[in-house]
C-alpha cells in the first residue's frame, strides 16, 4: 500500500502537512524504531517519558520509508512524512488522538484483518491467559486454525512466539491477526488488558465476542480507582458483536443488569452457559454443561475451580463465536493450562509443588482455595508471595491477608521489586497479616531473597506438604532497579530438589535459562 493510500484512512483533521512521496510503498508500520525494517512506517508517539520523534534519525537509518510524529522533526525531502493531529476538535492535547490514528493506520494497511477472523477477546483481572490459551486449544483440537495474542505468547497458524506484553502496540496486534488471516485461522483469541483499552492498542478492531472474567483490585497505580478500572475494561464491549459475561462476579452482574442483550456464564447462578455439579480432584475436573442448546458431561485435566470458569469461559465463547460445542468439546480432554498457572514441578519429591502466577488478592484467594482441595490429609500448605514494587501499594496487605487466611505456613519473599526498596515492600505487605502469625517462627518467614526463600521453603517441607510458589508464573526474569535478571520459579525449585547451590537468584540460573530457551 503507498503512503498515500494510507492516509486515506485518516480524516482530513487527523494529520496535516503530508511531504515527500506520496507514491512510497509502505510495506508495515511500528513505533518502536528497533523494530523498524526498509520500507516501513515509523510512528513517532508523544510518551509519559520519551518523545518518539527522538528516534526518527534510527528509524530513518534502519531504512524506513515514510514518518509519521506529532512533534517538529526534520525529515528528509525524499522520504514520505506527514504529522499526527495532536489534538481534539477544540484544540486540547490529546496523545490518545495520535494513538487512535496509528491504530486505523494498522488496521488499514493490514486490510482491516479482524473483519476476516472471528476475533474473540478476553478482559477481566484474572483468568484471561488461560481463557484465551484454552480457546485456541478447543479450536485447534477441533481441526480448526485459531491464532492468540496474550501475555505468554502469540501466534498465528503453527508459527508461536513468546509475547513481550498482555496486548501489543495497534500495529504488532493488527500484524498478528493478518498473519493469522494468512496462514488459514479461522479465529483468534486475545487477551485485552485495561492498558490496552485506555492506551487504544486495539483501537478499531471488531470483536466477535468479548468476554468478561471478573474485576478485582489491581492496576489501582494507573487507573485511581475501580470505578475507572471497571470503566476501562468496559470499553471493549462497544467494540463487541456479542458480549459474554461472568455472571457469578459482581462486576458481571452490574454488566448484566444494565445491558439485557449480553450473555452470561457462571456456576453459582442461572446463566446462558452453565457448569453445574463441578467436581474436583488432583487429576483434573468434571461438571456438567448446561445450555439453552443441549448438556453435555465435560471432563478435564484442569486443576482447581477457578479453572473450571476458565474453561467455561472458553467453550461458552466458542459457542458464542458460532462454533458448534459437539465439535468443540471433543478437544476438552486433551486441553493443557496455561504455563506458570497452577503448574506442576515433579522432580520425584515427596510432596508437591505449583507455581502460579496469582499476584493479586482475589487470584491468591482462588489459588489457595485450589491448593487446599489438593491437600492430601495431614499435609500443610505452603505459600510463597511477595508483592511487585512501583505499583499499587493499596494491594499490598490485601494479598498478605488472603495468603495469611489460608497458608499453613507462608514464605514471605520479593517479586519484580523494580526501583522500591525490598524492606518497604515487605513491611506494606506485612500489615495485613495477624501479629499472631507474624510472631510464630513455624508459620511465617520472612526471607527477601527470592531464591533464598524458595530453598528455604523446600527445606521445610515435609512428605504429604503442598507448597505453592505465587506471582512469577512464567516469568523467566526478576525485575531490580530496573534490569530484568534470570530467575525461574520453576528453575529454582529444579535446581534445589536437583542439589544446585543457590548463591543468587540470576548468576545460578543464567546457563539454565539458556539451555531452556
Amino acid at each position: 500500500m503507498t503512503f498515500g493510500e494510507l492516509l486515506e484512512g485518516l480524516g482530513q483533521h487527523d494529520f496535516e502537512a503530508a511531504r515527500g512521496p506520496l507514491d512510497a510503498e509502505i510495506l508495515d508500520l511500528s513505533c518502536d524504531s528497533r523494530e523498524v525494517q526498509h520500507g516501513w512506517a515509523f510512528v513517532a508517539l508523544c510518551g509519559e517519558k520519551i518523545d518518539g520523534s527522538t528516534f526518527v534519525p534510527a528509524a530513518l537509518e534502519r531504512g524506513a520509508a515514510a514518518i509519521f510524529h506529532q512533534s517538529q522533526v526534520t525529515v528528509p525531502t525524499d522520504v514520505a512524512s506527514a504529522r499526527l493531529s495532536n489534538a481534539d476538535q477544540v484544540g486540547t492535547p490529546n496523545d490518545a488522538l495520535a494513538r487512535e490514528n496509528m491504530a486505523r493506520l494498522a488496521r488499514r494497511l493490514h486490510h482491516a484483518p479482524d473483519e476476516a477472523l472471528a476475533l474473540i477477546g478476553v478482559t477481566g483481572t484474572n483468568g484471561k491467559t488461560t481463557t484465551t490459551m484454552l480457546i485456541r486449544q478447543l479450536l485447534r483440537g477441533a481441526g480448526m486454525g485459531c491464532g492468540l495474542v496474550g501475555t505468554v505468547s502469540i501466534a498465528a497458524g503453527d508459527e508461536e512466539r513468546e509475547a513481550e506484553r498482555t496486548s501489543p502496540e495497534s500495529p504488532v496486534f493488527f500484524r498478528w491477526l493478518r498473519k493469522a488471516v494468512e496462514a488459514g485461522d479461522v479465529a483468534l483469541a486475545a487477551e485485552v488488558s485495561s492498558h490496552a483499552l485506555c492506551l487504544a492498542r486495539v483501537h478499531g478492531a471488531r470483536f466477535k465476542v468479548g468476554v468478561f472474567t471478573n474485576l478485582t483490585q489491581d492496576h489501582l497505580d494507573y487507573h485511581g480507582t475501580m470505578e475507572a478500572y471497571f470503566e476501562a475494561k468496559s470499553r471493549l464491549f462497544a467494540q463487541s458483536e456479542r458480549v459474554l459475561v461472568n455472571g457469578d462476579d459482581p462486576y458481571g452482574q452490574r454488566l448484566l443488569a444494565s445491558n439485557r442483550g449480553f450473555r452470561s456464564y457462571g456456576v453459582d447462578r442461572d446463566a446462558d452457559y452453565r457448569a453445574l455439579d463441578v467436581r474436583l480432584s488432583p487429576t483434573g475436573t468434571v461438571f456438567q454443561l448446561q445450555t439453552s442448546g443441549g448438556a453435555w458431561s465435560v471432563e478435564s485435566p484442569l486443576l482447581g475451580r477457578f479453572n473450571a470458569y476458565n474453561l467455561l469461559a472458553a467453550l461458552a465463547a466458542c459457542g458464542e463465536a458460532g462454533f458448534d460445542l459437539n465439535t468443540i468439546l471433543r478437544a476438552v480432554s486433551s486441553v493443557k493450562g496455561a504455563p506458570g498457572r497452577l503448574d506442576r514441578v515433579d522432580c520425584g519429591q515427596s510432596f508437591g509443588v505449583m507455581v502460579d502466577y496469582a499476584h493479586t488478592p482475589d487470584a491468591l484467594e482462588k489459588l489457595l482455595a485450589a491448593g487446599k482441595d489438593l491437600l492430601p490429609p495431614g499435609g500443610r500448605l505452603h505459600v510463597l508471595f511477595g508483592c511487585g514494587g512501583d505499583r499499587d501499594r493499596t494491594k499490598r496487605p490485601l494479598m498478605a491477608a488472603a495468603v495469611a487466611a489460608g497458608a499453613d505456613v507462608i514464605w514471605h519473599c520479593s517479586d519484580n521489586t523494580r526501583t522500591e526498596e525490598p524492606q518497604r515492600i515487605l513491611d506494606d505487605a506485612a500489615v495485613g497479616i495477624p501479629a499472631e502469625i507474624l510472631a510464630d517462627a513455624g508459620r511465617y518467614h520472612r526471607i527477601p531473597d527470592r531464591a533464598m526463600a524458595v530453598q528455604a521453603a523446600l527445606k521445610d517441607c515435609r512428605p504429604g506438604d503442598l507448597l505453592l510458589l505465587a506471582g512469577k508464573g512464567h516469568e523467566p526474569y526478576q525485575d531490580v532497579m530496573g534490569v530484568k535478571h534470570p530467575y525461574s520459579d520453576r528453575l529454582a525449585v529444579e535446581a534445589v530438589l536437583r542439589g544446585a547451590m543457590l548463591l543468587r537468584p540470576w548468576k545460578y540460573l543464567m546457563k539454565s535459562t539458556d539451555e531452556h530457551g
